[in-house]
């Protein structure tokens, strides 16, 4: 009797679990398909905690204001810029093969894409007239990703060179 009453038990923590581990996959497909993200707020570029990597360089100035300091997922830093006068910019900065790109960044969503070399890097630009541009390299063990939705024109060739030049990560 204390036998089959031991197997019950069993059987019930059995479905139970069953049950909980059905739920966890479905949810956790559910928020992959809705493309939800996670985004921390922090107050500076040291991401060390959560991620394994700071910043070292970042532009900041009068002309190329930072605004706030994101961390997407876990593992994407975000940096929201003001670009003067009045246009907006985000840096994305993630460990190699971790990068994952805007939603609007997809192949057809650009008019030009053409690659040229700042300083030993080849750079990737891609851009659609009046309209959205990116800027992507990749330098050590991370990528890089300037992205506006509505740049000024020639606004990402001027700041693609600023910013390749003077952006760093490194592992902590």
């Amino acid at each position: 009797m204390v036998e089959a009453i031991w197997f019950v038990i069993a059987l019930v923590m059995l479905a139970v679990v069953s049950v909980a581990l059905i739920l966890m996959i479905v949810l956790q497909r559910d928020v992959k398909a809705t493309g939800r993200e996670t985004r921390t707020q922090y107050l500076s570029p040291n991401y060390s905690q959560s991620a394994g990597f700071r910043l070292t360089a970042y532009p900041n100035n009068e002309l190329i204001i930072l605004q706030r300091y994101w961390l997407i997922d876990e593992s994407i830093a975000a940096l929201d810029y003001t670009i003067v006068p009045g246009r907006f910019m985000t840096l994305f900065i993630a460990r190699r093969g971790r990068m994952r790109f805007p939603d609007n960044y997809y192949a057809d969503a650009f008019e030009s894409v053409e690659q040229y070399d700042i300083n030993g890097l080849t750079v990737t630009q891609s851009q659609k007239a009046g309209r959205r541009a990116a800027v992507y390299w990749a330098r050590g063990d991370f990528e890089y990703l300037i992205y506006s939705e509505e740049p000024e024109m020639n606004m990402m060739n001027g700041l693609a060179v600023c910013f390749v030049n003077n952006t760093r990560a490194e592992r902590s």
